[in-house]
């Protein structure tokens, strides 16, 4: 239990996250649902005033954990706590949220009930009325974390593959989805041709001499600029192509098409608006 705590727990956004989901799960699963009886916690004579008296009491709540956390990230800036320290710390807050509860209900509500029998009661539900929100708030923390960092390392490679020798005959090409996350990594000798699908793009690839495809959420706009230095161009508003997958270009009674190396690929149309580059580009192959 010496092992430090995750570096994404001690950020200041996961615990904003944290309070933010705590706040509006307690006040809806507390004041609607009412659990553990909760409408007899408070010496309340009415519905309403129970549900002011609730309120009070969670934001109270959110402020202990708030100062709290304010508290952690300062001392998490010097060195990160270990994990048995962190789970006393929360044990700490449910603590002080326990004693808060007792006070407030036997001295201001003026509750018959012995302080004895306040606080044991509210040592059992507070941390299970806590226990759902901070379990997801962790959890949805600790995948967003994670996919960040997935990100971060595609990202570095990408940036290595795109900066090696210029000379390797055959790079791999890294596709970012439309929000800029990387989702695929292809070898360039083995895409054919990629085509717009609504939302979405199919890439075609060679697979043990078989083709295969694979989706992206992107569109052929965004993919130009980035897979033209790869030889890979628009042809079609629908299509982009793969010059070193083609062996040739003929003009026949229907349009201009472009004929690829594998027979069992489908040739592609070649619009008028595209077939200079296109040509350009074939010949300097």
């Amino acid at each position: 239990m010496t092992r430090k705590i995750p570096e994404y727990l001690a950020r200041k956004s996961t615990n904003v996250y944290l309070l933010v989901f705590v706040l509006f799960f307690s006040l809806i699963f507390v004041n609607v649902y009412t659990p553990f009886e909760f409408s007899t916690w408070f010496n309340a004579k009415n519905d309403s005033l129970n549900f002011l008296y609730s309120t009070y009491y969670i934001l109270g709540g959110i402020a202990i954990m708030s100062i709290s956390r304010i508290v952690m990230h300062f001392v998490n800036k010097k060195e990160l706590l270990s994990i048995l320290a962190y789970v006393f710390w929360l044990v700490g807050e449910i603590l002080v949220i326990v004693m808060l509860y007792t006070f407030v209900s036997k001295v201001i509500l003026d509750d018959h009930r012995p302080a004895s029998d306040i606080f044991q009661r509210a040592i059992i539900f507070v941390p299970a009325i806590l226990f759902i929100p901070y379990v997801v708030s962790y959890l949805f923390i600790g995948l967003k974390t994670k996919d960040q960092a997935l990100n971060t390392l595609l990202e570095q490679g990408a940036v290595r593959s795109e900066s090696a020798n210029t000379e390797m005959t055959d790079e791999t090409i890294n596709f970012k989805d439309e929000k800029g996350k990387y989702r695929l990594s292809i070898k360039k000798s083995s895409i054919l041709y990629i085509e717009a699908n609504d939302n979405y793009v199919n890439i075609y690839y060679l697979d043990n001499d078989k083709v295969g495809y694979t989706m992206l959420r992107n569109n052929l706009k965004s993919l130009e600029d980035k897979l033209k230095p790869y030889g890979i161009v628009r042809c079609h508003r629908s299509y982009m192509v793969n010059l070193h997958k083609i062996k040739m270009i003929s003009r026949e009674k229907e349009g201009v098409y472009l004929t690829f190396d594998e027979v069992a690929v489908s040739r592609l149309p070649l619009s008028k608006s595209y077939s200079e580059e296109v040509v350009q580009q074939f010949s300097s192959l």
